[in-house]
């Protein structure tokens, strides 16, 4: 995950974060070339290669015996990310903050879990991810709450041209 961590390297230094740079595989996305090569079937290959990732995602979640190139199931992949955020928000302590620095697939997997969404609100979730956008969570007594997703309000006006998706 070289650009997450170049990322989280750049946005410390510009932060004047303290605390070092603290790397979590938890928060590791998929392989999505792997997903598409295994459950994207060959009579789709002319679609768009969004389309190709979201029948690959769906493929993938419905299957529970379904895995990646890692060998990891949906199921496995969204509890990692679910354990690695429970275990932050717990070593935080109350009134503290953290930024995290991943991919769309994590964060949509999340947001779904959170809003208790069925498998195409998470592929929709993860279709409309836009690079280096923020998402905030809440952690309190009644658990972690979404406060937005995918927010990029800093790509408006001039920075327009910096907008991506994956």
């Amino acid at each position: 995950m070289t650009r997450q961590r170049d990322t989280a390297q750049l946005l410390a230094e510009a932060a004047g974060f303290e605390r070092p740079v603290h790397q979590d595989a938890r928060w590791n996305e998929y392989d999505h070339l792997d997903l598409i090569a295994r459950y994207a079937p060959a009579s789709r290959r002319t679609s768009s290669m969004q389309d190709l990732l979201d029948h690959a995602l769906l493929a993938w979640m419905r299957d529970p015996a379904a895995t990646d190139a890692d060998g990891e199931t949906w199921a496995a992949f969204a509890g990692r990310a679910t354990a690695g955020l429970a275990e932050l928000s717990a070593a935080l302590g109350r009134g503290r903050d953290a930024v995290v620095v991943t991919s769309g697939g994590v964060l949509a997997a999340l947001c779904g879990t959170l809003l208790s969404l069925p498998h195409e609100g998470v592929v929709a979730l993860n279709r409309v991810a836009v690079n280096a956008s923020v998402t905030t969570l809440a952690v309190g007594a009644s658990g972690t709450t979404l406060l937005t997703f995918n927010e990029h309000a800093h790509f408006t006006g001039d920075g327009r041209q910096l907008l991506t998706y994956r």
